[in-house]
């Protein structure tokens, strides 16, 4: 790793320095918003990514992956100011929508330049987007073990608005980051709509549905939890730093598992079966084993979020993957913005621990599907290149 390197891995450090992540659930609680509600309003988050994802994959490919990345900070650190300086039903709500744009075009970008940047240095893809999530899951995790811990001291607003600067300092420093384009020989002129039908990213598609449900999901509902198993903010803050830095890990050695390499199809389906346990027993016997099953948890998203990256941008041509890769946020946040409000209802009528048990066969279900389109039966459909 050299100089250039560094860049990618230092701006998304400092993007995602999330210091409001132990507390941001807890602070809409405390300004007197229900799991139900605080689920309705993370539909608009999900829709803004849903509608604007599209257009961010064009802006992507239009303007540069660089330039993308520090308009991204821009947007996301004015979405997290408006959320810690107005915490109204309409306040929280414009904010996400800053929010989501933001966070719909860096992950796009970020993504995408990961990826042609490791094609043209000649590293293994796994290895170098191993290292850039593993920069981002050490930063939350430093970031929320501070983040909980100053929560105790000082009040919750202070904390988000503390995040939004360094998101804005981020958008400089991605400034000084090089572009590189990469063109393989085997890239066609196909239509977009070709690529999502291939049954890999078909595939693909699905199981990241589950896996992003499963993130998003997660991170709503371990924070009342906690709570509910007598936890404080200071505790709240390690377990969230225990826990992002297991997914750290996972994103920075999934290069070095030897069965990950070997056997990609027969590593999902150990990965997906663990996240379905770490689910399912959580939802049955709340307590320290739930507790460890959840942080296990993380680390297994973080493999299996590796390998289905790979997977996918080995079968995107170049000059159309910022849309193929926003297609594929926004079917997932689609989705989400459906299923999250009526599983934070069910949370609001049958508590936490029932609708962790639900969600659990959900997963299973959407993974399932998922694994079922890879091996079936291939069959060829063409849509024509001026479709999309």
């Amino acid at each position: 790793m050299n100089r250039r390197d560094s860049k990618i891995f230092n701006y998304y450090f400092v993007y995602s320095f999330l210091l409001l992540n132990p507390i941001w659930v807890l602070y809409l609680l405390k300004y007197g918003f229900s799991i139900y509600k605080i689920t309705i309003l993370d539909v608009i988050y999900y829709m803004t990514i849903t509608l604007l994802s599209f257009p961010s994959g064009s802006i992507v490919d239009k303007i540069g992956r660089v330039y993308s990345l520090s308009i991204s900070s821009l947007v996301t650190g004015i979405g997290i100011l408006l959320f810690g300086l107005f915490p109204t039903f309409i306040g929280v709500s414009i904010s996400y929508v800053f929010w989501g744009f933001g966070n719909a075009l860096n992950s796009t970008a970020i993504e995408t330049i990961s990826y042609e940047h490791a094609t043209m240095r000649g590293i293994r893809y796994l290895r170098f987007f191993g290292i850039v999530n593993f920069m981002g899951s050490v930063s939350v995790a430093v970031a929320s073990l501070i983040g909980g811990a100053i929560s105790a001291i000082v009040d919750f607003r202070f904390v988000i608005i503390l995040t939004s600067i360094f998101v804005f300092i981020s958008g400089y420093l991605a400034l000084s980051i090089k572009e590189v384009h990469i063109k393989k020989k085997n890239d066609s002129k196909g239509s977009v709509l070709n690529y999502i039908w291939n049954r890999n990213i078909l595939s693909s598609i699905i199981i990241r549905v589950a896996l992003l449900l499963d993130f998003n999901i997660l991170i709503l509902f371990k924070q009342p939890y906690y709570v509910m198993l007598g936890l404080d903010t200071v505790i709240i803050g390690l377990l969230f730093f225990i826990d992002v830095l297991i997914r750290g890990l996972s994103f920075l050695l999934t290069q070095d598992i030897r069965i990950f390499r070997k056997n990609n199809f027969g590593a999902m389906l150990f990965l997906g079966s663990g996240i379905f346990f770490t689910i399912y027993i959580p939802g049955i016997y709340p307590g320290i084993l739930a507790v460890t099953l959840l942080i296990i948890n993380s680390g297994l998203f973080g493999f299996y979020t590796n390998l289905l990256s790979k997977d996918m941008n080995d079968n995107i041509p170049s000059h159309i993957r910022g849309q193929i890769l926003s297609i594929v946020y926004l079917i997932t946040s689609l989705f989400t913005a459906i299923a999250e409000p009526e599983l934070g209802y069910l949370a609001s009528l049958k508590g936490i621990v029932f609708t962790m048990l639900i969600f659990s066969f959900i997963f299973f279900i959407l993974l399932v599907s998922g694994i079922l389109v890879k091996i079936a039966h291939k069959r060829k459909y063409v849509f024509p290149s001026k479709w999309i």
